[in-house]
């Protein structure tokens, strides 16, 4: 049987933490900051969240900092939500996703402007094609082929 607990615990505790950094706390150095991902150990003692940053002139490690230092709020949120019998040790690590996808971007821009100069749009695909090769099937031929089958397989 699938254990459906923990997805939603993480689903809902992501909820809680967005809303108190968007709503409740009034850190400066958090502004703009968003839990991407809460991961709950098995045990629900452990929560690791993923947390991303933008239009923040601060660093990774300065928000990770200011994080851990308000994890006793986020805690307290927790236990005011009622929905954990034990309050999980919190840890944050920040989540690099969009860091990659834009690496992964540029990687690709660049082998694009490499091959777009031997691309020309006014090649014809069919100059390629062999003529053996391409086939024009005719819809009733088709039809007798399948009726044929159906009546072999009567019989038997």
């Amino acid at each position: 049987m699938k254990n459906y607990r923990i997805p939603r615990l993480s689903k809902e505790l992501k909820k809680i933490f967005n809303i108190a950094l968007s709503q409740k706390l009034n850190d400066p150095a958090l502004a703009w900051v968003t839990i991407t991902d809460v991961e709950i150990s098995k045990d629900l003692r452990y929560a690791k969240l993923y947390f991303t940053h933008f239009n923040n002139p601060a660093s990774h490690d300065e928000i990770k900092a200011h994080l851990i230092k308000s994890s006793g709020f986020f805690k307290k949120l927790i236990a005011g939500a009622h929905i954990m019998r034990t309050i999980p040790e919190l840890s944050f690590f920040y989540d690099d996703t969009e860091d990659r996808a834009e690496r992964v971007d540029a990687l690709l821009a660049s082998i694009k402007e490499e091959y777009d100069e031997d691309y020309d749009p006014d090649i014809d695909i069919e100059d390629y094609l062999d003529d053996d090769e391409y086939y024009d099937y005719d819809d009733d031929e088709e039809e007798d082929d399948y009726d044929d089958f159906d009546e072999d397989d009567e019989d038997r």
